[in-house]
């Protein structure tokens, strides 16, 4: 499983694709911590990869595709992304979740951001039966390319023929860096 996971990685690494600006993020709290890398591409396409490690639920790999569109001070991308699970009270499994992205320009340099993801189990592989994702967070915006934030997110996971299980459910801080 493994293998197939590196391999991936490598021929994703391998496409080539023009990016014009790229951040990464990390967050965190007593049990988890989470990574990711947000890249802008061409014609208003974005691609994001993470990584969350739970103390409690495991393991979380994810890739994600969307098509971004700006109005004033709203920012909207809606795409699908790729989640691959390694729970720890339950079987692995994987799921594409439908969804996007939404941020809201708040001034002084704040901003709203949301996400969420649904994935129904005609898009659940594995012993996975669907999976919800819900993120929100308020950021502060330091310098052109250095902000903190604070959100809540909740990830749940459902199962064919074990009990559904909370990935991860809780506060967190982090800081995201922009190059």
């Amino acid at each position: 499983m493994k293998a197939k996971l590196w391999g991936s990685i490598f021929l994703l690494s391998g496409i080539s694709v023009t990016a014009s600006a790229n951040d990464f993020g990390i967050g965190l709290n007593d049990d988890v911590i989470s990574t990711e890398v947000n890249l802008k591409l061409q014609n208003n396409a974005t691609a994001a990869l993470g990584y969350i490690y739970s103390n409690d639920g495991g393991q979380l790999a994810s890739g994600a595709m969307h098509i971004a569109h700006d109005a004033g001070i709203h920012h909207f991308e809606i795409g699908a992304k790729f989640s691959y699970a390694w729970a720890k009270e339950s079987a692995n499994g994987s799921a594409v979740g439908i969804g996007g992205r939404y941020v809201m320009d708040l001034g002084s340099k704040l901003s709203f951001q949301a996400s969420g993801y649904y994935a129904p189990s005609v898009l659940s592989f594995g012993s996975v039966d669907g999976m919800y994702e819900v993120d929100s967070k308020i950021q502060f915006q330091l310098n052109p390319s250095l902000a903190l934030y604070t959100g809540y997110r909740n990830i749940r996971l459902q199962y064919d023929n074990s009990n559904n299980s909370t990935f991860d459910s809780g506060f967190y801080i982090g800081g995201k860096a922009s190059f």
